[in-house]
């Protein structure tokens, strides 16, 4: 039997609901651009979703819907569609790099891997895709030609962005047999990617963190949590810690959702869409947005990272929340994030004083989160969770009411769909092989860390 999509709750917006079912496809596309809309994350996700099952044909409508689909953590609805697109040239090149990265978000490696050569061998110096290729492929299996390539946009491509792009993906590719390399070409395009976006800017961070905190954070009142938010800096493993979560009959792992931030920025505003109670509202609002996910689970995880800066939102709006800080040994942490090329929003992770200060400033605001509300705020280590999953679960498990299930330890045999960095590391047991990876790329790393260090200390 065909496996079907799970059906979309409906918006709070009663009005706004009967529009994304029965309005005319063609009547929808005004939604995409309505100024009280275009933060509506969910309203954008079903508009783009009506007008595809309505049998649009217009490429960029469907790659629209191909990128929410992704960033929404649905990877599933989206390989219902690619799945079928045929591995050669009848597939247009745009279309064929995100079917390729939808089979990786699913675990279908082989058609990812088959998807990206075909790929390449038309394109083979399109830096995006060979970017896209290498942090999908295990290192040992990239081929000469595309290691190759990228050597030669590096030393001759046409433009700064090019180069940028070559050089993390060279990093990664060279990772393992010259880590001193690896980590100077990642911190080389660090810096011309600094030269494209511009500098971090710290002193809105603290605006925003000083608004977060003055939203008042509900006490404890000791029921079990409804809503996790796994928060902390990026590749500290909050992905690990969903994914363990997640392997729980009663809790569903719904990924990164950008619903916190997007409720931060007015997302749903009950005077623009004509609803009651502005907590309630957001509330429903976000329950209906991931409930196709959560299917019927008592509790659902959303794990970004970025949210520890909306962590007294989450706390306020959502009486039943719990937030945990995931935290990771700096050196570790700050290697990781700066070998790495985010597409947005870590503009810190292109400096080390900016990265450490970023970490400080996250720190600090949690741990007065923490004093304001309590059991309601969990901190957790990395290492432990590496070393002693169950010891370390059990008294998070408790907070929501639940006991350890032994299909936890087998988190990496179901069915996990991630579209992050972290997409290969879930498809395998816990393991302790990077605590204490930041050795290996020193002493190329170390100006760097002593950077990070002093950041992080004022």
């Amino acid at each position: 039997m065909e496996q079907r999509d799970p059906p979309w709750a409906p918006h709070p917006d009663r009005a706004l609901e009967a529009r994304l079912v029965q309005a005319d496809p063609a009547t929808l596309l005004p939604l995409l651009a309505d100024p009280l809309l275009r933060r509506d994350a969910y309203v954008q996700l079903r508009v783009l979703d009506r007008l595809r099952t309505a049998g649009s044909t217009d490429p960029r409508l469907t790659g629209a819907w191909l990128q929410a689909m992704l960033l929404g953590n649905r990877p599933q609805r989206a390989w219902r569609v690619t799945g079928a697109w045929p591995v050669d040239a009848r597939t247009p090149a745009d279309a064929q790099l995100l079917a390729a990265q939808v089979a990786r978000a699913v675990g279908h490696g082989d058609e990812a891997r088959a998807r990206f050569r075909e790929l390449l061998c038309r394109h083979p110096y399109w830096v995006d895709a060979l970017q896209k290729y290498t942090e999908f492929e295990h290192i040992t299996a990239v081929p000469g030609e595309t290691r190759q390539a990228l050597e030669r946009i590096l030393a001759t491509g046409a433009t700064d962005y090019d180069r940028e792009k070559a050089g993390f993906a060279l990093s990664r590719v060279v990772a393992t047999d010259d880590p001193q390399r690896a980590f100077a070409l990642a911190a080389a395009s660090q810096a011309m990617k600094r030269r494209r976006l511009g500098p971090w800017d710290g002193g809105a961070l603290s605006a925003r963190l000083a608004a977060d905190l003055a939203l008042a954070s509900l006490p404890d009142h000791g029921d079990p949590a409804r809503e996790v938010f796994i928060v902390g800096l990026p590749r500290s493993g909050t992905t690990l810690l969903a994914s363990l979560l997640g392997a729980h009959p009663s809790i569903a792992n719904v990924g990164e959702q950008g619903l916190l931030p997007a409720l931060a920025h007015g997302a749903f505003r009950p005077s623009a869409t004509g609803t009651g109670d502005g907590d309630a509202g957001a509330r429903d609002w976000y329950r209906a947005a991931v409930a196709d996910l959560a299917d019927g689970a008592p509790v659902v995880v959303d794990k970004l990272p970025a949210n520890a800066e909306h962590a007294g939102l989450a706390l306020a709006r959502f009486p039943d929340a719990l937030v945990v800080h995931l935290v990771r040994d700096l050196d570790d942490c700050a290697t990781s994030i700066h070998m790495h090329d985010f597409e947005s929003g870590s503009e810190y992770a292109s400096d080390g004083s900016d990265l450490g200060r970023y970490a400080a400033a996250i720190r600090g605001h949690l741990h007065q989160l923490r004093e304001r509300a309590g059991a309601r705020v969990l901190h957790l280590r990395f290492e432990d969770l590496a070393r002693a999953p169950e010891a370390t679960l059990r008294p998070l498990l408790a907070r929501l009411g639940l006991d350890w299930h032994p299909s936890i330890p087998d988190f990496w045999r179901h069915d996990v769909q991630t579209a992050t960095y972290s997409e290969g590391q879930v498809r395998e047991p816990v393991h302790t092989r990077s605590i204490g990876s930041a050795r290996r790329f020193l002493p190329a790393s170390a100006a760097f860390l002593a950077a990070v260090r002093d950041g992080a200390d004022r």
